[in-house]
């Protein structure tokens, strides 16, 4: 009876993601494909698509299929890639600063000429990005500590090693993180509201879309860290932290 029902539940699933794929694609993408700020278009199949000059903006696009996609001077500032497939893509002239993706994904990609990285660096023939892979469904295949959605307020969590974590979506809302290891971890979306990270190693760290209104940066290590300006704007205190660029703020 569990396995008919399971069998029914996944094919109730394809026709729901099958529908929403003909509908997006004659309905919202055809029509409107110069603006997708904010557009939900996560799993979805776009092969061959022409997004050239798209504005795409925090647009969700993770797990969708971007093969042979023209992305030519499109913005993808703060986009989420985890997991999208840019097998063949032309990325040349697109805008990638905060969009959260790999340096295994872009050397897919058909040609970076021109790209501005998602450290705000221009590609200069040469990748400097974190290698791993954020989203959360692999986060037990590559052995990193899974803390994802977890209420982690009122932990002492100072000099932890969480290097590698998965703690998209945790709430660390007045956390002491002091002096802690979060080099390469996922904290896409995370509320570190108020936290303190004093000499937190942040190094290549996913904090698109975290919540960091008051947080302590002092003397934090942010470098290559998928970070946009604004949420910077709203922390506390960033005196002595290396920025994304590698710049130090006094």
């Amino acid at each position: 009876m569990r396995r008919a029902l399971y069998r029914i539940f996944l094919r109730l699933v394809k026709v729901y993601m099958d529908l929403r794929q003909k509908l997006f694609m004659r309905l919202y993408f055809n029509r409107r494909k110069a603006n997708l700020v904010g557009a939900d278009l996560s799993f979805l199949d776009l092969r061959g698509a022409d997004l050239s000059g798209a504005n795409l903006r925090e647009a969700n696009l993770m797990r969708a299929d971007l093969s042979h996609v023209d992305l030519t001077n499109a913005n993808l500032l703060a986009a989420d890639l985890s997991g999208a497939r840019l097998i063949g893509a032309d990325l040349s002239g697109a805008q990638l600063t905060g969009c959260a993706v790999t340096a295994v994904q872009l050397r897919q990609a058909k040609s970076l000429e021109g790209v501005t990285l998602p450290n705000g660096q221009q590609y200069a023939g040469e990748l400097k990005l974190p290698v791993k892979v954020v989203d959360s469904s692999n986060a037990a295949k590559y052995g990193a500590i899974n803390l994802a959605w977890r209420d982690l307020r009122g932990r002492d969590l100072r000099a932890a090693d969480l290097a590698n974590a998965n703690l998209r979506g945790a709430n660390l809302s007045g956390v002491d993180l002091s002096d802690v290891n979060l080099n390469g971890a996922n904290l896409y979306g995370c509320n570190l509201g108020e936290t303190i990270l004093h000499r937190a190693d942040l190094r290549g760290a996913d904090l698109l879309t975290a919540n960091l209104n008051n947080a302590d940066l002092s003397q934090a290590d942010l470098t290559s860290a998928l970070i946009t300006e604004n949420q910077l704007a709203t922390v506390s205190s960033l005196a002595g932290s290396i920025l994304p660029d590698g710049s130090v703020r006094q």
